[in-house]
């Protein structure tokens, strides 16, 4: 009988393996991972190599699930990384799909965490207002923002910022998008299945949806 195959999820900027606490794939393995904190100046590319190096093993069978930056990192983790698929939620997968108001923030002064408590403290206030999470959701992204490291949030703001990949990705994927995204906008987005009224945050608020969707797909 054939083991399982393993699926690495990989978090969005600021969360962590709790992310995915309401993820359930029957037919396969779920290995939530957590971020590495990353060096001075260093590129998402820089840094996949690093953290695929740390977080996962090489195998002749591996999927990633990404979220948000997760997503990106997937993408460039496929890069280098033999990837039977890659599943993207939420996110980019080339810097064309970028939004362009992301553009100024590779302009915040380095040295400051002054955005990153900034971003931190908006996202709490906001949530309510832009995501339809129940307070359970509500209060788990609070707690993971506020557990989060200062210095890998302000590095991934301007990590996403200056991420330069152009190509179309070879590695086959499926795509899940939310079409009430309001951090990387549905109309930026190419070739990808819409979830109706999915917000940024629908790994959670959705994850009976999406387990069944790529639940479906594993099987294919």
């Amino acid at each position: 009988m054939s083991s399982l195959p393993t699926v690495y999820c990989i978090p969005g900027l600021g969360l962590d393996h709790r992310l995915f606490e309401l993820l359930e794939l029957p037919n396969a393995k779920i290995v939530a991972l957590d971020w590495i904190e990353p060096l001075e100046e260093e590129t998402i590319a820089d840094y996949a190599k690093r953290f695929a190096e740390e977080k996962i093993p090489v195998e002749e069978s591996t999927y990633l699930l990404g979220v948000s930056l997760g997503g990106i990192m997937s993408v460039e983790i496929a890069r280098f990384r033999n990837i039977k698929k890659l599943y993207l939620i939420s996110t980019l997968k080339n810097s064309s799909e970028r939004p362009k108001y992301m553009a100024w923030l590779d302009k915040l002064p380095n040295q400051s965490k002054n955005a990153a408590r900034f971003a931190i403290e908006a996202s709490i206030a906001l949530k309510p207002f832009y995501d339809k999470a129940s307070q359970a959701g509500n209060e788990l992204f609070h707690k993971m923002v506020k557990s989060a490291s200062i210095d890998f949030i302000n590095w991934g703001i301007r990590a996403i910022a200056r991420w330069s990949f152009e190509d179309e990705v070879t590695t086959p994927y499926l795509h899940l998008h939310g079409t009430e995204d309001l951090v990387f906008p549905i109309k930026n987005i190419d070739h990808a299945v819409t979830i109706k009224g999915g917000t940024h945050f629908m790994i959670h608020n959705d994850a009976a949806k999406i387990s069944k969707l790529i639940e479906q797909d594993l099987k294919l």
